[in-house]
């Protein structure tokens, strides 16, 4: 039996006050000369359009408007990252491993799941070189276990940004040069992956990679920072291990490309984090660059809202069809003290996390895009906090009130990113069930169908 003092009673209780005033009414503070959208729409409004079933079409489909589809109906529901299910196979953990995750979000329900579907580091990619059935024979026992438990999967297939570069001994840099080995290689890799396993029903969209968005148009002069991770890192650094977001344009459009070259239906999305507050300025300064070096000196002015929308759509080129995004729940300052990030500062401002949200809904609808919000729900140093369930549970409110269709919860930190439902991801899947539960009611999430003659 849990006994609940009086204290934790009155602290979720002015958390509980505190997030209902922001949620209903906004930031209610000045955004200068920025005009911030509010969206006037229902949730889970759907255009005034005819929806046919479609049984034949495999996995999340986006229509020219920017609405996610199901079996050719709009779809609407709460996944979860579950980062570990091919990544350890593939490092030598036995099956029991992904089968008792699949088991876990069977059990809750959870429709979805986004993982990285390779590993990563660039050792990977040797493996795959010298033994590619084996990376085939641990991938298709993973799709296996996830068509017999009807859970679509969200594949990221080339999660690090510096891997392949590393891999075939160019620069990060190299992925904005279309003749270089790093695109041929990703491109041919993508094509062999895509061609093998399109005809899985457990497959419902591809994504590029992880967060490269957050690594564009960072540069530092004297290679202290902004250089590729671990094993890496460059010995001799030189501004080529840096790379722009036009760059990063030409390599998203070479991989959406060779995806839509085999599979033409599915869901491509970019993978990327959260639109930096300055990603305009940052691009203009990359523009800017010393050519010779490849170098160029960063700046960090704020963006509008109207350059937000911009850098959305720059960063999710044709032939990507859904916008994607990731945000973390908390905060911490210099002195190490955590709080929930109720509030944003973006665009000059202060903005409720319901309003940014819907601000990503606009983007999307302006880009005629879908829209993913790829890692939701990580309270970071606050994870063990009493009032966490509560935040999350406001968190997915805020997401089914903004519009947003699709959202991965990023839980599993505190266990290997293996789905467990101890503790807090416990509460957590059981939140996403109930959000589901709605969505499956209103006739936004029939997964039956799909699955019916799969």
């Amino acid at each position: 039996m849990h006994f609940i003092n009086r204290k934790s009673i009155a602290k979720s209780l002015i958390i509980f006050i505190v997030v209902f005033i922001f949620s209903s009414y906004g930031c209610g503070l000045s955004l200068h000369k920025n005009t911030i959208t509010e969206s006037t729409e229902e949730p889970m409004s759907t255009p005034d359009k005819v929806y046919t079933t479609d049984l034949n079409t495999l996995g999340l489909t986006v229509d020219e408007e920017g609405t996610i589809l199901l079996a050719g109906k709009p779809f609407y529901g709460f996944g979860v990252n579950s980062f570990t299910m091919l990544i350890r196979f593939i490092e030598g953990a036995d099956e029991t491993m992904y089968k008792d995750q699949f088991e876990i979000l069977k059990k809750y329900n959870i429709p979805f799941a986004r993982i990285n579907f390779g590993v990563y580091w660039p050792d990977y990619y040797q493996k795959y070189d010298e033994n590619p059935e084996f990376i085939y024979e641990c991938m298709e026992k993973v799709l296996k276990c996830a068509e017999e438990a009807n859970i679509g999967l969200v594949c990221s297939l080339l999660w690090y940004d510096g891997a392949i570069p590393h891999h075939v001994g160019e620069k990060r840099s190299d992925m904005g040069n279309v003749n270089s080995k790093t695109v041929k290689y990703a491109t041919d890799y993508i094509k062999d992956i895509v061609m093998r396993f399109k005809d899985s029903p457990a497959i419902w969209a591809w994504e590029i990679g992880n967060e490269y968005n957050l690594g564009a148009d960072l540069c530092d002069e004297t290679f202290a920072s902004r250089l590729p991770n671990g094993p890496c890192t460059p010995v001799k650094p030189s501004g080529f291990d840096f790379y722009t977001s036009e760059e990063l344009s030409v390599f998203y459009t070479a991989i959406g490309n060779a995806i839509r070259s085999v599979d033409p239906h599915r869901m491509i999305s970019s993978g990327n984090g959260d639109m930096r507050n300055s990603s305009k300025a940052l691009m203009n300064a990359a523009n800017n660059m010393n050519k010779e070096t490849h170098l160029w000196t960063e700046s960090w002015d704020v963006d509008t809202v109207a350059d937000f929308y911009e850098m959305c759509a720059h960063f999710t080129p044709d032939p990507i069809d859904t916008l994607s995004f990731h945000l973390q729940h908390a905060k911490q300052d210099s002195n190490g003290k955590a709080s929930f990030e109720i509030m944003l500062k973006r665009f000059n401002g202060n903005m409720s996390s319901l309003n940014y949200f819907k601000e990503y809904v606009q983007a999307a609808k302006k880009a005629k895009k879908g829209l993913y919000f790829g890692e939701m729900g990580d309270m970071l140093w606050m994870e063990s906090h009493n009032s966490a369930p509560e935040i999350f549970d406001n968190i997915t409110d805020w997401i089914m009130n903004s519009g947003i269709q699709i959202a991965s919860s990023w839980q599993f930190m505190n266990n290997d990113l293996k789905a467990t439902d101890e503790g807090i991801d416990g509460k957590k899947l059981t939140i996403l069930q109930n959000k589901n539960k709605i969505y499956t009611e209103r006739g936004f999430a029939d997964t039956i169908t799909y699955w019916s003659n799969k």
